[in-house]
């Protein structure tokens, strides 16, 4: 049987906060108070809750993460509106932003980024969001040259919906861990919410297969119900 402190307290360097979309008010301000009280890496929150969290952790040393969906046609208006909202997350006080988007829309996002990316993210950092059930076995190749193209900070992997025994999760984990990473050295990160056996497994695979990337791995953890 898993020990839920045990794994925590392991793993207590690497966790940061996905606020959920509907954390607001008093509940956006216990979970800032639960990033600083916990030192956690980050705090991770909708665009709109970025300037509501940042007079609490402009003094602190947890980092305001902005979040930002892909869920439209990527064209030159999707483009402009996408570029305003992450250049007003940065004005707020964000540290960072991820993108999360499906397998299907990375090449072509990437052609579209790759031009704005270090006037856009300048002294920010940028990642790349994505469900871990979408990247297939042979996808990992390709995708770690995506990043490499982007200069992608980071790589957050989210387990959208975990089917219990019929989940492939772990050797989904397991094949992006074997694979060569080519001239991309940015972290992989995991959006695994209150999810503790997912984190343990996760964790496990990363001490015995890329011991040397633990160190800058961050679990995001669910705020509900901390």
């Amino acid at each position: 049987m898993i020990n839920e402190k045990i794994i925590f307290n392991e793993i207590h360097n690497n966790i940061s906060l996905m606020c959920r979309d509907d954390c607001e008010g008093a509940d956006l301000a216990a979970a800032t108070g639960l990033a600083m009280s916990n030192r956690m890496k980050s705090i991770c929150v909708l665009p709109n809750h970025v300037a509501e969290v940042w007079p609490w952790l402009e003094k602190s040393k947890v980092k305001i993460i902005a979040r930002f969906f892909i869920d439209r046609t990527i064209n030159d208006e999707f483009m402009s509106d996408f570029a305003a909202g992450v250049s007003g997350s940065f004005r707020n006080g964000a540290d960072g932003a991820i993108v999360f988007l499906g397998l299907r829309d990375l090449d072509k996002f990437a052609a579209e980024i790759v031009s704005i990316r270090d006037d856009l993210f300048f002294n920010k950092s940028f990642s790349i969001g994505m469900d871990i059930d979408e990247i297939g076995p042979f996808d990992w190749d390709h995708l770690f040259g995506i990043l490499h193209l982007v200069r992608a900070d980071s790589l957050v992997l989210k387990l959208a919906k975990d089917t219990g025994d019929k989940s492939d999760f772990v050797g989904r984990v397991f094949a992006m861990l074997n694979t060569e990473r080519g001239k991309w050295a940015g972290a992989v990160n995991f959006v695994l919410e209150q999810n503790i056996v997912r984190i343990d497994q996760t964790f496990r695979l990363i001490q015995q297969l890329k011991p040397e990337t633990i160190s800058k791995t961050e679990f995001f953890i669910d705020n509900d119900e901390m």
